[in-house]
């Protein structure tokens, strides 16, 4: 892969830069790019604590997130735009790597969750907790500890679970299908759920939790 255009981030992924001096790390968006010239980014804050405009020529280190995939060059301030919106024009990278972060996207968690059947008449012949724990989420699916096995193999179930974004509560319904179950040695039952074809609005919600969570274990963001 060798370009941009090859590559094809979407309007609106989240674009993280890195800054020397003041060393610091700022998340922005991706508004657009002219293949071979130059990218659009959104503008920082101005409350930010420094000042855009002394940025103009420094080289930054760019990181664009994608779906599985982080972009990452180095390239530089070309020009802080303040009208007709605040955008900041990067230089076109003359070179990136690509990392598929897919292996790496899952985010451990101790976050109790309610779980049922999707089949009434699995339901009741075989009886499980209505709460178990979800240990971990990724963009294939849940880890859940329960203190049994929660059904066979291609059991489906609706998981319902609050994750927190932007200091907002949200809660979402998500179908999930058992592919994995394996006993620890504490006598708790390990089950792996992948994500079945779920609402594009709980795609994004999943999408962007595992991916903020990402970014502040990697110190991208606070």
């Amino acid at each position: 892969m060798q370009s941009l255009r090859e590559l094809n981030p979407s309007v609106g992924s989240k674009v993280v830069i890195e800054m020397v001096s003041p060393r610091r790390k700022v998340a922005l968006e991706l508004l657009g790019y002219i293949e071979g010239k130059s990218l659009l980014v959104s503008a920082g804050r101005k409350s930010a604590g420094y000042s855009a405009k002394s940025l103009e020529g420094v080289m930054l280190k760019v990181h664009i997130m994608m779906e599985g995939r982080i972009c990452t060059f180095m390239s530089r301030l070309i020009k802080v735009m303040a009208e007709p919106y605040g955008y900041w024009h990067l230089a076109y990278p003359k070179s990136f790597e690509v990392s598929n972060i897919r292996k790496n996207t899952r985010v451990a968690l101790q976050l109790p969750v309610s779980i049922e059947f999707q089949d009434q008449q699995r339901a009741q012949n075989f009886e499980i907790p209505n709460m178990v724990y979800c240990t971990d989420v990724s963009l294939q699916g849940l880890g859940i500890e329960a203190p049994q096995v929660l059904g066979e193999l291609g059991d489906e179930y609706f998981v319902t679970m609050r994750l927190k974004m932007a200091g907002v509560d949200q809660l979402l319904l998500t179908s999930l299908i058992l592919r994995s179950v394996k006993a620890s040695a504490t006598g708790v039952v390990i089950h792996g759920l992948e994500f079945q074809d779920n609402e594009d609005e709980a795609k994004i919600l999943i999408a962007a939790y595992v991916y903020r969570e990402m970014l502040v274990k990697l110190g991208y963001v606070d």
